[in-house]
C-alpha cells in the first residue's frame, strides 16, 4: 500500500508539473526562448566578476580577502563573488529563484559559481609554483593572500547558509542548499547542510541598515555538529550585501573549531 501511495503521489506531482508547464511555459529570462530559464546563449553572455575586493572597504585584491585594517572586524576570512548583481539577467534569475520559487534556476546559478571557482583555482595553480622560486615583491604579495581553502581545495567542507524553519516553510526550499548540492556534485566535495542551524526568523536583511543587520542576526545561528578540527569551510549563499549573515555563520563555525571560513555567493546585492 505504501508503494502504491508513493507511486500515486509521484504521478500526481508529474501531472501537476506538466499542467503548470502548459499554462506557464518555461522561457529564457534573457531572450524569451522556450525550453530553459537560461538558454545556453544567454548563460554564456553573463560575465563573471572580473575583480575581487575586500567586502568592507572595497579595496581590490586577488582573492576577496579582508584587508588587514578591516580584518579585525570579521570572523569571516573573505568573500568570493561570482558575478555582478548589476547584470540584469543575474538579478532576474536570483529574484525568480527566491521570490517566484523557480527552484530549477539554482542549477544554472550554481554553474556560475563553478565557472568562477574554476578561475580561482587556476589562479592558485599558477601562483603555487612561485612558493619555491625567487619571488618579486608583487608575487610575494599575491602569495600572501592565497587562501588555504584554495591551496587545499579538496579538504574543504561546503556548508549552505541555513534558512529559518518559518522561511523554509514559506519558500519550500533553501536556495543556498540547492546551489551547494550542484556545487559539491561537480567537485566531489563533502557538504554538511544539517548542522549549521538558524534558530530565529528575523526581519529580512535587505530592509535594514548595517547596524540593524548586525543586531537582527545576533545569536541566530548554532552549530550542532562535532568539532570541526581546523577544517576550512566554504559557506554558500545566493547574495551578499554587507556580509553580516556570512560573518555570523563564520563566528559560530570558528567557535566550533573551523579553520578558514570563506563566503561564496552568486552576486553582491
Amino acid at each position: 500500500m505504501d508503494f502504491n501511495f508513493f507511486n500515486i503521489k509521484k504521478n500526481a506531482e508529474k501531472f501537476q508539473s506538466f499542467f503548470l508547464d502548459l499554462i506557464f511555459p518555461i522561457e529564457c529570462l534573457g531572450c524569451g526562448r522556450e525550453g530553459a530559464w537560461l538558454c545556453s546563449a544567454c548563460f554564456k553572455a553573463i560575465n563573471l566578476k572580473p575583480e575581487q575586493y575586500c567586502l568592507n572597504c572595497k579595496k581590490p585584491n586577488d582573492f576577496g580577502q579582508f584587508c588587514p585594517p578591516c580584518r579585525i572586524n570579521y570572523d569571516l576570512d573573505g568573500v568570493w563573488i561570482a558575478a555582478l548583481y548589476d547584470d540584469r539577467l543575474v538579478a532576474r534569475a536570483i529574484k525568480s529563484l527566491k521570490y517566484y520559487f523557480v527552484s530549477s534556476l539554482a542549477g544554472d546559478l550554481s554553474k556560475l559559481l563553478i565557472s568562477f571557482v574554476d578561475t580561482l583555482l587556476e589562479q592558485a595553480r599558477i601562483v603555487r609554483p612561485e612558493l619555491a622560486a625567487g619571488l618579486a615583491w608583487r608575487s610575494f604579495r599575491k602569495i600572501q593572500g592565497l587562501p588555504s581553502a584554495l591551496l587545499n581545495f579538496k579538504g574543504n567542507l561546503i556548508v549552505p547558509v541555513p534558512l529559518s524553519k518559518k522561511r523554509l516553510r514559506w519558500r519550500g526550499f533553501n536556495q543556498a542548499e540547492i546551489l551547494a548540492r550542484t556545487f559539491v556534485g561537480h567537485y566531489g566535495r563533502e557538504m554538511n547542510g544539517r548542522d549549521l542551524v538558524r534558530l530565529k526568523h528575523k526581519k529580512p536583511q535587505a530592509k535594514l541598515s548595517e547596524a540593524e543587520r548586525l543586531y537582527n542576526l545576533k545569536d541566530c545561528f548554532v552549530w550542532r555538529g562535532a568539532d570541526l578540527g581546523k577544517r576550512n569551510i566554504i559557506l554558500i549563499d545566493d547574495v551578499v550585501t554587507t556580509g553580516a549573515t556570512l560573518n555570523e555563520c563564520a563566528k559560530v563555525l570558528k567557535a566550533n573549531g573551523a579553520g578558514e571560513v570563506w563566503g561564496l555567493v552568486v552576486a553582491k546585492g
